[in-house]
């Protein structure tokens, strides 16, 4: 048995004994402060490391075999399952479970908690087989028309406007099929909004299938098959259009234009109202959109309409197996309550202390960084941009998505929810949602990643990424804190200044603010990383020979500026806190234990037959190469760990921007 297994066996029987509910009626208020429980908190931590590693590895051939060599056997990836995992994702399940035990707790603390317990109770009432449900299925479709493939001749033609059917629905509904109406910043003036089309050619990996049309609507067999068939083949033709260069169009030339397809003005008021209506309109791929409107113009109405009724449909059908629905149920409810969930699950697990921390490390990263700018450790850099990257870096905000400036009650407050309507739950959710964006913002999706947005210049720690213990506490070291939460801060703030980031200036505008001498120079120095990644092996081929390399850019200099302030965090302490640095059961110093925990974070399983098609579309590269590319470019890591000079992890060339 393996020392995690058996402190897990352990853990298992101590917890209950140890974490008894500060009160009685809220399951959430478990008491883990007691010295006890902190020593067994800290052994687990212990147990957690050791268990990843493979310490006969050393860490100056491969460091992140040494760190996560183990990682697979205690979290397989699954062909038939989680193709991958990855610490990230087993913070995303740890969220889950929060999530799961307040939809299901019989003690909701408010109204609308109230209102997303019957929405989950409600789809998990579905019945594929219900005649209540199949009736549901046929009112949404009613409200557009009728569905050809269901009434046959009776279907009249006449009637039925394909543009007009997507706009109504986008309009009520903001489900987007075939075109799309975006309204976003201009990236030239951020004060400014533009209004682009797109065609919408992203079609759900759940699609009505015939299966479905015998099941729902009692359409036969043949019938059936040959309506799934029409279906396929539109969503070939939609998808098969050349790709070409995006344009900035007067209206009453557009309308002029594509007069034989579709009336624009009439399309754009259906959607944004008569009194909204824009004098330009970009389209972003034209040529994308003339094979759109060619392929819908030659369409016969009848499988034009049945697609348009079927793909609506989709929203509102079950996605699942019937011993599965309540693990699909907790997913959709938390789809439609993205915000409430994670504002309320953030309230459980709430501290203001490591709110605090959060910031604190942000300043001190930030700090760091400002000084090195106004340094000369960039020489590179002209003076010039280093004084506008700074005025940048002053501007860049961090946000926890918690969600305390947004009156979630405005939005779902007015909601009914009845917990045995499932279609009609979901109709009056995505009215509420479509209705909201138009007043502010758009409602963002949920997100367990942090990330940084070139449009508003802002680093965003989503909820998730601050549960208790993941990533650090108070029971652990801080090397830990600073080499995850640290480096992920990192990450995100040199997004800012990375080969896409270049091209916004501190007011998130597009304006590109680097003169020519420092764009050379950064260029000469991304194609070193270029080059470097182009090597590495992963599933048997070589890695993307991308030009871009920003994820490899933040990761690199990511993790020097979290040891950088972890250094100085250092040097500011007693000999007694430098002491506790260090883990019983761990042969690591604070500053080994720091590269330990960095990799770690970044510990992943792939399954093997979907390593070559991650590797081609995700822009980061495999975590094995994360945690080796940027570790062998920082002579500090192999200073640590006394590498030589001939070590694989300590080359003598190493690449660097930051």
């Amino acid at each position: 048995m393996t020392s995690r297994v058996l402190w897990l066996c352990l853990f298992v029987a101590i917890v209950p004994i140890m974490a008894q509910p500060s009160d009685e009626n809220d399951p959430f208020a478990d008491d883990l402060t007691s010295e006890y429980a902190k020593r067994i908190i800290h052994q687990a931590k212990v147990a957690d490391i050791k268990a990843m590693m493979r310490p006969e590895i050393s860490p100056c051939d491969d460091f992140y075999t040494h760190a996560c060599g183990n990682w697979h056997r205690h979290n397989p990836a699954q062909l038939y399952g989680d193709i991958q995992t990855s610490t990230f994702q087993r913070i995303s399940k740890g969220f889950d479970r929060r999530w799961l035990r307040l939809i299901r707790s019989n003690e909701p603390k408010s109204e609308l908690e109230k209102k997303i317990q019957h929405f989950y109770q409600s789809c998990n009432l579905v019945d594929r087989n219900d005649v209540h449900y199949k009736l549901a299925l046929e009112n949404v479709i009613q409200e557009y028309g009728a569905l050809p493939a269901l009434i046959g001749a009776q279907w009249n033609s006449s009637n039925f406007s394909w543009w007009r059917t997507v706009a109504q629905i986008q309009q009520k509904y903001g489900k987007e099929i075939i075109l799309a109406l975006e309204i976003t910043p201009d990236t030239q003036n951020n004060s400014k909004k533009f209004v682009y089309l797109k065609a919408n050619t992203n079609f759900s990996d759940s699609p009505v299938t015939a299966s479905d049309l015998q099941q729902y609507f009692g359409l036969s067999a043949s019938v059936a098959r040959q309506t799934a068939q029409e279906l396929s083949d539109l969503k070939k033709s939609l998808a098969s259009g050349v790709h070409g260069t995006g344009s900035l169009n007067f209206l009453d030339e557009l309308q002029e234009k594509y007069s034989n397809y579709l009336n624009f003005t009439e399309f754009l008021s259906l959607i944004l109202g008569e009194e909204n209506i824009p004098d330009l309109l970009c389209l972003p791929d034209e040529e994308f959109i003339n094979n759109v409107l060619l392929t819908m113009h030659s369409t016969p109405s009848a499988t034009q309409a049945n697609f348009i009724m079927l793909t609506l449909l989709e929203e509102y059908l079950i996605d699942a197996k019937a011993g599965d629905m309540s693990t699909w149920c907790t997913e959709n409810t938390k789809k439609y309550f993205s915000q409430v969930a994670e504002h309320a699950v953030y309230e459980r697990y709430r501290s203001a202390a490591a709110e605090s921390e959060v910031f604190n490390i942000w300043e001190q990263i930030r700090g760091l960084f400002r000084q090195q700018l106004m340094g000369d450790k960039f020489n590179w850099i002209s003076n010039a941009t280093r004084t506008l990257a700074i005025v940048k870096l002053d501007r860049m905000q961090l946000h926890i998505n918690s969600y305390d400036t947004e009156n979630i009650e405005e939005i779902f407050g007015a909601v009914t929810i009845d917990r045995t309507n499932y279609v009609k739950n979901v109709q009056k959710l995505l009215i509420a949602k479509i209705s909201r964006s138009r007043i502010n913002e758009p409602i963002k999706d949920f997100s367990y990643v942090p990330f940084y947005n070139n449009a508003e210049n802002n680093i965003t720690i989503p909820v998730a990424q601050l549960q208790p213990r993941y990533l650090w506490g108070d029971q652990y070291p801080e090397a830990l804190k600073y080499a995850t939460l640290g480096y992920v801060i990192a990450h995100e703030m040199l997004h800012g200044f990375d080969d896409s980031a270049k091209e916004y200036d501190a007011a998130a505008s597009k304006a590109p603010w680097w003169d020519t001498k420092s764009r050379y120079e950064f260029d000469k120095r991304r194609k070193c990383f270029q080059a470097q990644y182009h090597k590495y092996q992963y599933g048997g081929l070589p890695l993307p020979n991308r030009e871009k390399q920003s994820e490899n850019i933040a990761d690199n200099g990511g993790v020097k500026l979290a040891y950088a302030a972890y250094q100085l965090w250092l040097g500011k302490q007693t000999e007694e806190v430098r002491q506790r640095e260090t883990m019983e059961g761990l042969s690591l110093n604070g500053r080994q234990l720091f590269f330990v925990g960095y990799a770690q974070l970044l510990c992943d399983d792939v399954q093997s037959l979907f390593k070559t098609g991650i590797a081609k579309t995700d822009s980061h590269a495999p975590s094995k190469y994360r945690v080796i590319g940027s570790l062998s470019n920082f002579q500090e890591f192999s200073w640590v760990f006394n590498c030589s000079q001939s070590a694989l992890m300590n080359p003598e060339y190493k690449c660097a921007i930051y």
